[in-house]
């Protein structure tokens, strides 16, 4: 095994989880070894469990970081400028955007689902619950224009429809091709702004444009 030059901590770190994400992704967590990241990131086993104490808490530290970085992708198009659908349309793209840029990733957050580990498995689906949270309260001023209270059940189930959604569309992309990215993002929009149009609170604010018809995305054909 060939081993790096000496790094400071939190380069070698960041060393190993980019190593674990790819490892992860590509094997799955039942078949990644902890030797296996150690040869993948340069290091030693014994510098390995140094930075973690199992495969285990290196898988966990893994998904929060693919978590966090989803979150900062989506984020900024969720609660940036623009009527609702021009920032439907934007958070639409970014989630296609950042499968394609960061496939690794969204494998491990919304392609791998079972891990053959309670533990492992529950704490993936702790994570599903956690994007949940995070995008309602990003979408809170959205919901209580349209009367629904961000904390409420009704508000979680929305959410899940629409993460679940996209999602969906993203991987029938990834498997079966023929759209142009800004036509699946096209697509997608013309089906979830309809119905989140169709709500009290998503119709156009007094004398601003009419928010029922997005724009299409750059690049698409229409």
């Amino acid at each position: 095994m060939s081993v790096q030059p000496r790094l400071k901590a939190p380069a070698r770190r960041a060393n190993i989880v980019a190593a674990a994400l790819d490892a992860f992704a590509s094997g799955g967590y039942g078949a990644t070894g902890m030797g296996d990241v150690a040869r993948l990131s340069g290091v030693t086993r014994a510098v390995l469990y140094d930075h973690f104490a199992s495969k285990k808490a290196l898988f966990l530290a893994v998904l929060e970081e693919q978590r966090a970085t989803f979150l900062g992708f989506i984020a900024a198009r969720i609660t940036g400028e623009g009527s609702k659908s021009e920032r439907m349309l934007a958070t639409t793209e970014a989630v296609f955007h950042f499968a394609e840029r960061y496939p690794n990733a969204w494998r491990m957050l919304f392609v791998n689902a079972t891990h053959g580990d309670p533990d492992i498995d529950a704490a993936w689906n702790d994570v599903a619950v956690s994007l949940n949270h995070a995008v309602t309260r990003l979408l809170a001023d959205d919901l209580r224009t349209a009367d629904i209270d961000p904390d409420d059940q009704r508000a979680a189930l929305l959410v899940e429809m629409l993460i679940g959604a996209l999602t969906r569309a993203v991987e029938w992309r990834r498997k079966h091709g023929g759209l142009t990215r800004a036509e699946a993002v096209d697509t997608a929009m013309d089906l979830l702004w309809s119905g989140l149009a169709a709500t009290a609170s998503y119709q156009p604010e007094a004398g601003a444009r009419s928010d029922t018809k997005p724009p299409p995305a750059a690049g698409s054909r229409r």
